[in-house]
């Protein structure tokens, strides 16, 4: 089921699994639900939180059983459901149990991560048609997104404006995991500086913390994501344009440094506000690092920047091509 059947939706009962990337789009449906099904003034009886790991199918049980004070409905959400799943020994009861809630019971089994469809858990939501997916939005509906945003803080940008935006955060990027959330967080700072009615490229550039122009972070969100296909595309419309290579090279290399630097500093269990301040990043940098690191191993990184030291002396010192070099070090970088 896509999220947006549930706001299609006149009334709700039953249990639910939410999943998927996109936590803003989880979150707002959950407190959509919430404010449609309960009154504020109920809510300490009628909405209850678990979390996974400190809840037993008992706990919840409990909860499903008790009636709605002075309310059409009680929501119970057990956050974390892959915790829940492995702590509790899920029998056929269970399910029965959840086959038999009351009508005035909506009960959300929240999961951020990814789920493995596979486990007889997410079947019976998906056989019930009640498994909810929160997946990245395409890129006609993250424009929409952003341009809806923009009018509830009473700001307007023009579609030229919003393409410019999203080609910084690289949220259209495959593989990219930058979220609805982290677009959230770069716009309201664009808002806060905006002093004009319409936001402007100026606004923008100003605001959106990015390393390089937009045609290098585009490279270099597809070396993140080891996206060998696009990466060497951007390489081809970079050169085709004159981009030196020497400028995208030093690029490359400060990109490793970073993620060999976070990966140290992860393993020293070092905060995210002292790893930011040690590598003088901002957040939305940090955050790339975060999601992406997990793509590369260490020893592979050290190998990596070896070869990267190698190239440099090649670069400097004979005729090769510089177009060729860099494509044989965007196809080992990206090597899976």
């Amino acid at each position: 089921m896509n999220y947006k059947e549930i706001y299609r939706k006149k009334d709700l009962s039953g249990a639910f699994l939410f999943s998927g990337k996109e936590k803003l789009l989880m979150e707002n449906t959950c407190t959509y639900l919430i404010n449609l099904f309960t009154s504020e003034a109920m809510r300490s009886f009628n909405l209850i939180y678990f979390k996974a790991e400190e809840c037993s199918l008992a706990n919840i049980e409990e909860a499903c059983q008790t009636f709605p004070l002075m309310d059409k409905k009680k929501i119970v959400i057990v956050k974390d459901s892959l915790n829940f799943i492995s702590s509790n020994n899920l029998e056929k009861s269970f399910y029965d149990f959840l086959d038999n809630l009351p009508d005035f019971i909506i009960l959300i089994f929240l999961e951020r991560d990814a789920i493995n469809k596979t486990t007889k858990f997410y079947k019976y939501f998906s056989k019930k048609g009640t498994n909810v997916d929160f997946a990245k939005l395409s890129p006609q509906e993250v424009s929409r997104f952003v341009n809806s945003y923009f009018l509830r803080k009473n700001k307007k940008i023009k579609p030229a404006q919003i393409s410019y935006f999203l080609s910084l955060t690289s949220y259209n990027l495959k593989n990219s995991n930058v979220s609805l959330l982290d677009l959230k967080n770069e716009m309201d700072k664009i808002i806060g500086f905006s002093k004009d009615e319409f936001i402007n490229n100026s606004d923008i550039d100003l605001l959106t913390d990015k390393v390089v122009d937009a045609n290098i972070f585009k490279l270099l969100d597809g070396l993140y994501a080891r996206d060998r296909d696009f990466a060497l595309n951007e390489l081809k419309n970079l050169y085709d344009e004159n981009e030196p290579m020497a400028k995208i090279f030093v690029m490359i290399v400060r990109q490793v440094r970073l993620l060999l630097a976070y990966k140290v500093l992860k393993n020293k269990n070092s905060s995210s506000s002292d790893i930011m301040n040690k590598l003088s990043i901002k957040k939305f940098e940090f955050s790339k690092l975060q999601n992406y690191s997990s793509n590369f191993k260490m020893e592979f990184l050290r190998d990596f920047y070896d070869e990267l030291l190698k190239s440099d002396r090649i670069l400097k010192s004979t005729n090769i091509d510089p177009l060729l070099e860099m494509e044989n070090l965007i196809i080992k970088y990206t090597r899976k």
